[in-house]
This record gives structure tokens, C-alpha cells and sequence, in this order.
């Protein structure tokens, strides 16, 4: 998707930018928001509270992507230890990775959990 160039007021950019990270934040697109955040506070760091909504989605995008990765190791330990166990059917393989996506997503909540308090 090629860029879009922006026409209008500095304040008239600033606005669209800010409702499309608003957007982005809601639909889970932090990296989405980031992007536009950046672009706002680059060009008008004084625009609202655009600064701290900056590192919010910044704070957002970090804990998702801990979150993601967790889940892949829980996934790959899952499958290798059903591998090591002898077991080379690959539906087991299969759900053994999804078990283990799940327990590292409910591990890397937990850990950000207590992280956070």
C-alpha cells in the first residue's frame, strides 16, 4: 500500500494522524500507532496529549510483542518435548504446538501481570 500524502494545516495533519492512532489503538495496531504518534509529536510535539499517547502505544506494542514470543517458545518447548517423548504423528505435533501457544500466552500475561503491579 503506497503512502498517502497528507494535505491541509499542520493542525489539520495533526488531527487526522491523532484519530488514525486512536483508531489503530483500538483495533490492536500499536505499531499502527506508533507510527502516527511519531509523525505527530516530530512535527508538533505540543499537539494534546499526543506525547503521552505515544508511550502508551509504545508500552502496548511492547507488552504484545513480549506476549507474542512468549507463545512461540511455549510452542516450540511444547513440540519438542513431544517430539523427544517419541511422538512424530503430526496432528499430535500440531496440538501440542496450539497447547503450547496458549500456555505461553497465559505465562507472558501472568508475568506482565505482576510486572504491572
Amino acid at each position: 500500500m503506497a503512502k498517502k500524502q497528507l494535505t491541509g494545516t499542520l493542525e489539520e495533519q495533526c488531527g487526522f494522524l491523532y484519530q488514525l492512532a486512536q483508531e489503530k489503538m483500538e483495533g490492536g495496531n500499536y505499531t499502527g500507532a506508533v507510527y502516527a504518534l511519531k509523525e505527530i509529536v516530530k512535527h508538533k510535539p505540543d499537539y494534546g496529549d499526543a506525547a503521552q499517547l505515544l508511550e502508551k502505544a509504545r508500552r502496548h506494542k511492547k507488552a504484545q510483542s513480549f506476549r507474542l514470543v512468549i507463545s512461540l517458545v511455549g510452542a516450540g518447548l511444547f513440540v519438542g518435548i513431544g517430539s523427544t517423548a517419541g511422538l512424530h504423528n503430526d496432528l499430535w505435533l500440531f496440538v501440542l504446538a496450539f497447547a503450547g501457544l496458549l500456555v505461553g500466552y497465559l505465562f507472558a500475561n501472568l508475568v506482565r501481570g505482576q510486572a504491572t503491579s
